[in-house]
């Protein structure tokens, strides 16, 4: 996913909010990347360790830092990171690759079957997304939105210090 470089004119019109199709994909994304991450990981888990076997306080730990991980690049999209875009696309990549030979032996952990299908959907699903035309458009409208800040903030901050040369410290 990458910036467009289409230069934008200062006659365009901007709202206040990005489109209406793309702040649904990204919400819809986030919920699908929650919902994957947490099968993908319980399932992983149970399957490579078995869930008694790591001990809760380690289990609990795992899940609080993969959630906050998540959380601040779920920001950073928020934000007009390509970037985190980028990680997130690898991430779900990895644990789908992790994931696959749990796929493979499913026989002998039958119980799990619409956990597993479920999980594979809900990733492919978030994949999905992560890649649409619509969650790039908020992505690259919420990067617009923070470098229009930063210009307001820079033009603003010339002025003020033009005013004080001139009227020197009187504020």
């Amino acid at each position: 996913m990458k910036r467009q470089t289409k230069k934008k004119s200062d006659d365009d019109i901007v709202g206040l909010f990005p489109p209406m199709k793309s702040i649904a994909a990204f919400l819809a994304a986030t919920l699908f990347m929650i919902i994957s991450m947490s099968l993908l990981n319980f399932l992983i888990l149970e399957f490579y360790f078995g869930i008694a076997g790591i001990g809760s306080k380690l289990l609990f730990l795992y899940l609080s830092t993969s959630v906050i991980v998540f959380s601040g690049f779920n920001y950073a999209v928020v934000r007009g990171s390509f970037f985190a875009v980028k990680v997130l696309q690898w991430y779900f990549c990895i644990l789908f690759i992790i994931f696959l030979p749990t796929v493979f032996l499913i026989a002998e952990q039958a119980t799990f079957i619409y956990a597993y299908l479920l999980a594979v959907v809900f990733l492919l699903m978030s994949l999905y997304l992560l890649q649409s035309k619509y969650y790039q458009s908020f992505v690259e409208y919420q990067f617009d939105a923070l470098e229009d800040i930063k210009e307001v903030r820079a033009e603003i901050a010339a002025e003020v210090a033009a005013d004080k040369a001139k009227h020197g410290n009187k504020f």
